[in-house]
């Protein structure tokens, strides 16, 4: 899965160059300490962890030598697990954190989403808390934002592009300005 679906360390240098010509911020999901090193020699702004890794407390404490920001996805994640993150998060000196409720299934469909996760969430670690959206459209991420999202995670895509990873849980084109 990681082999398929990892943006290849050589791009990384070019989409932050691009971003940063466009005034977009740009950040990566690292997966090790190989990751996080080459993301700091292109000044990566904050970081993410991925759903499968929020547990992975090694790779939290590298982060946090960085002094970044950094946004955690909670996908399959127990309220138990997600607490167990935000804590060592915290504990190695990550300050601003985020925390995404995510629904894991690619592409989720409606009936997957308790938004009232949002709240939960909001409420249990007193903290930036928004939306990991693998939704095919745009309804559930206005809903998460009228219930108190303050960032929206979304997969996109070029108007026409037929291939790539994510391609089936992604918005393409016009349709992610909406």
């Amino acid at each position: 899965l990681y082999s398929k679906a990892q943006t290849p360390f050589e791009w990384q240098k070019i989409l932050f160059k691009h971003a940063k010509k466009r005034k977009i911020p740009c950040f990566s999901t690292p997966f090790d300490e190989t990751a996080i090193k080459l993301l700091e020699k292109i000044n990566c702004p904050f970081y993410k962890i991925s759903s499968f890794e929020m547990t992975d407390i090694p790779l939290i404490k590298e982060i946090a030598k960085t002094k970044k920001p950094l946004i955690i996805s909670t996908g399959l994640a127990s309220l138990k697990e997600i607490e167990y993150s935000v804590k060592s998060a915290k504990k190695y000196g990550i300050k601003d954190i985020i925390v995404l409720y995510c629904v894991s299934s690619y592409p989720a469909k409606l009936e997957d989403f308790n938004l009232n996760n949002i709240s939960i969430l909001k409420k249990k670690f007193n903290c930036i808390v928004g939306l990991s959206d693998h939704s095919t459209d745009n309804k559930v991420a206005e809903a998460a934002i009228a219930v108190g999202a303050e960032l929206i995670e979304k997969h996109i895509a070029l108007e026409n592009q037929k291939v790539g990873f994510d391609i089936k849980f992604s918005l393409k084109g016009k349709r992610i300005k909406k």
